[in-house]
């Protein structure tokens, strides 16, 4: 009888044989792509339900919400909880949500979270070696030899510039008045203006031609086909061990082989003509002429491909961030009247009868406080995300975090905590004053990150951002129009905040 079982089971394995391998390879899948999904679950960690192939992205692969606003959500599901678990795929994310622990992380303990998350592609060199994507000892190095170009010296010498670009932009919302202005393009206009010439000695004509050539490659940076965009996720899904051989990139890679091709061309203008400039590109080579001189043979932090990585950097990511924070606080502005008039009358009392200077810019301490409300509840980037590079344990508790595995800090999240921000959807500016100011941790405010891996442009964002309210506070009144959105829509489909349908007001000459 034993035979005869034996043949029996041969004989159907032989017949059978393509039910069985394709039952085998549905098995395998399975089990692969479900293998970390007991990572929180073992920890101790309450974490969300993941989905096969997708983990926890179903949200982000079909949007019915923003990438702010899923933020939010993830934040308000874990309320209460020090941390949870979601997954990106199949790859373990851990968010932090306890005040302490953010500090820990972001400050105390920096040591061992110095590296953010990136995607490790292989990507050109001029971006691979921004600061973003920096790591360890190369990042500390880079942050240091960068770091005096933004000190209080360099943003005064820049004062000339920044005007001039300011008047650039009253010039052209002249053009506009008694009509209704996006304002998110309009701001963009004059955030890359004031980084053309600051960082770049580059005239980009932005606000006076809206269709040069320079703004419209700069606004396309982040425009990625729905195609490759579903290529991206599909390899972070199916095979993110795959992505360090694909030159992968979450933003336009002809754009961006543009705009280094121009700041290539500026590089070798300067160097060749051995003109002196007080601009960011100036500051970084001399930086970088310096440190070859004093090295010697030693490893050489900014070579070609890093400076024109910073450069890119701070090009993009500064248009980005100033002209979201300064059209939004246009947008509250339009919406809050009795707060554009105090903003205004405090602006015209503390500036009356004095030039207008770095020192005068940082006594507007009402401006500033508008400016950082603004920024917490319209948070540019809503999440940002670090790299545990040795073991680890969390402080208050018993979880253990090894090298390697991935931390997430939810921005937006504490932002909108009403235990940390009471009453957080009302717009106030007294929270970022006084008493009230001095009684909250200064890490539980994100929009520049905390601690040493902070935003290393942050002064020069504030000091563009203020010295242009402060001119369309003087020469202009912003109401709201038929277009103005209460309360406004952010884009779906895009990681940084964004409104859906534009930032609409209606401008007036005073």
């Amino acid at each position: 009888m034993k035979g005869v079982g034996t043949e029996k089971l041969l004989f159907f394995i032989l017949e059978e044989w393509k039910l069985i391998l394709l039952l085998t390879i549905i098995f395998a899948l399975y089990s692969y792509y479900t293998s970390t999904f007991d990572f929180f679950e073992k920890k101790g960690i309450k974490y969300m339900k993941p989905t096969i192939f997708l983990g926890n992205l179903g949200p982000r692969l079909f949007p019915k919400k923003s990438y702010y606003e899923n933020q939010l959500d993830i934040y308000n599901y874990f309320k209460g909880s020090p941390c949870g678990g979601m997954f990106e795929g199949t790859i373990p994310i851990l968010y932090i949500f306890n005040p302490d622990l953010l500090k820990a992380i972001t400050i105390r303990d920096f040591d061992y979270f110095v590296d953010r998350n990136s995607l490790n592609s292989n990507k050109p060199r001029f971006l691979s070696r921004s600061l973003l994507n920096l790591k360890g000892s190369e990042w500390k190095g880079v942050r240091s030899i960068l770091t005096p170009s933004f000190s209080s010296s360099r943003l005064k010498n820049m004062l000339p510039l920044l005007e001039s670009c300011s008047q650039q932009m009253i010039e052209y919302l002249n053009k506009y008045d008694n009509k209704d202005v996006e304002m998110k393009d309009a701001m963009g206009y004059y955030t890359l203006e004031t980084i053309g010439v600051c960082a770049f000695g580059i005239k980009c004509d932005a606000l006076s031609d809206e269709n040069a050539h320079f703004a419209k490659v700069v606004k396309k940076f982040m425009d990625i086909s729905l195609p490759k965009r579903i290529y991206i996720l599909l390899v972070l899904m199916l095979m993110p061990k795959m992505i360090r051989y694909l030159n992968i990139s979450f933003i336009n890679p002809e754009a961006t082989g543009e705009l280094v091709k121009m700041l290539k061309a500026t590089k070798a203008e300067r160097r060749a003509s051995n003109v002196k400039r007080n601009d960011f590109l100036q500051l970084v080579l001399d930086a970088a002429d310096e440190e070859r001189h004093e090295n010697g043979k030693r490893e050489i932090h900014l070579d070609d491909d890093t400076i024109d990585a910073q450069s890119l950097l701070f090009l993009i990511a500064g248009y980005e961030t100033s002209s979201t924070l300064l059209s939004f606080a246009i947008y509250v502005m339009a919406t809050k009247p009795e707060l554009q008039s105090k903003l205004r009358n405090h602006v015209i009392e503390v500036i009356k009868g004095k030039d207008l200077d770095y020192d005068v810019l940082s006594q507007l301490s009402y401006l500033e406080a508008f400016l950082l409300e603004t920024l917490r509840m319209y948070t540019p980037i809503s999440r940002v995300d670090r790299v545990c590079t040795k073991d680890y344990t969390l402080p208050m508790t018993s979880i253990r975090i090894k090298a390697g595995d991935l931390i997430a800090l939810p921005l937006c999240g504490v932002h909108m905590d009403p235990d940390i921000y009471p009453n957080p959807h009302e717009f106030r500016p007294e929270r970022f004053m006084g008493e009230e100011k001095n009684q909250r941790p200064s890490h539980l405010f994100l929009a520049f990150g905390a601690g040493p891996r902070n935003c290393i442009g942050s002064r020069f964002a504030m000091f563009s951002v203020k010295l242009a309210m402060v001119s369309l506070l003087k020469n202009f009144k912003f109401t709201t129009g038929p277009k103005t959105e209460i309360p406004v829509k952010f884009n779906k489909k895009r990681l940084m905040l964004s409104p859906e349908n534009g930032l609409w007001v209606h401008v007036e000459k005073l």
